[in-house]
């Protein structure tokens, strides 16, 4: 049984003439009465009683369209529901962020300030095959990364330190110097940990991470009350300086790292396109920002 078979049962049924409905359908009555016919012998029952020109529906064909109503509406429904299925996938942006979390939200709050309908879905994915942008960071970006160069920003890796300490009164400090310090990290960083411990390796030691927090905010307050020292990337987790912190540039190891935004979406996704270039942006004036 084809589905165009089955319709035009349906629609010859209900009406109970095949002039009519043939031009209602816009096909040849020939057309549509051989695929009535060639339904009726796949089932191998009759589904029409013709008699003086006049069609009824057999038991059987009663029974068929009962059947068939219920299935054929559900289909005439499909259409216009993966249209809105498209259009919700169209809305959804996913990202996949293992670098400058605080810095992507910050731009997702600015974003939605003009596109409430755009949401998106954050995740930590170890491949970005699902993800529409993907932001990431290592001490060095490969240079076979398909990540454009106006992409790739560079950021200084600074010292939080309270305001109060021993380091306060200093502009800068060498990273060596801070062999025997507690140091207060950020909980789920692995990536930015992994580039500070090996600061700390190139410096000589490896780092006492006294305390983890879960948030920048928390950081700062730690710092602040002299619990320790923490490394702070210098424009990508938001303004340190005030409420009892300062920072300071870091000597005897480079301290930098670089974070990359990948579009990663597949075919024309235009909200997506849409946030990646804001996002890029964003970053582009916070560092500028920073920088001034």
């Amino acid at each position: 049984m084809e589905l165009t078979q089955l319709q035009y049962f349906v629609a010859v049924a209900e009406s109970l003439h095949m002039t009519r409905t043939a031009e209602r359908l816009h096909v040849a009555q020939p057309a549509l009465s051989q695929a009535i016919s060639r339904l009726e012998r796949e089932l191998a029952v009759p589904l029409f009683k013709r008699e003086r020109r006049q069609l009824t529906l057999t038991s059987y064909g009663e029974y068929l369209l009962e059947r068939l109503k219920g299935p054929l509406c559900a289909i005439a429904t499909i259409p216009a529901e993966l249209a809105a299925m498209a259009k919700g996938e169209e809305s959804i942006v996913r990202l996949n962020v293992h670098a400058a979390t605080s810095l992507v939200t910050d731009a997702i709050i600015a974003y939605r300030q003009n596109r409430t309908d755009v949401h998106f879905k954050l995740s930590q994915s170890a491949d970005d095959a699902d993800c529409d942008i993907s932001v990431f960071t290592d001490y060095e970006i490969p240079l076979d990364a398909d990540v454009a160069p106006e992409q790739i920003f560079e950021e200084r890796i600074l010292l939080a330190v309270s305001d109060t300490g021993k380091y306060g009164a200093r502009e800068s400090v060498a990273l060596a110097e801070l062999a025997d310090e507690s140091f207060i990290a950020l909980a789920g960083t692995r990536q930015f940990r992994g580039i500070c411990d090996r600061f700390c390796l190139q410096a000589g030691f490896v780092p006492n991470v006294g305390f983890e927090s879960d948030n920048p905010a928390s950081v700062k307050k730690l710092i602040a009350a002299h619990a320790g020292v923490g490394f702070w990337p210098e424009f990508s987790w938001g303004k340190c300086e005030g409420q009892g912190v300062r920072v300071l540039a870091l000597s005897g190891v480079d301290c930098h790292r670089q974070v990359a935004i990948r579009f990663c979406a597949s075919g024309e996704k235009r909200a997506a396109a849409d946030f990646y270039r804001f996002l890029c942006d964003f970053v582009a004036k916070r560092r500028t920002a920073v920088k001034n």
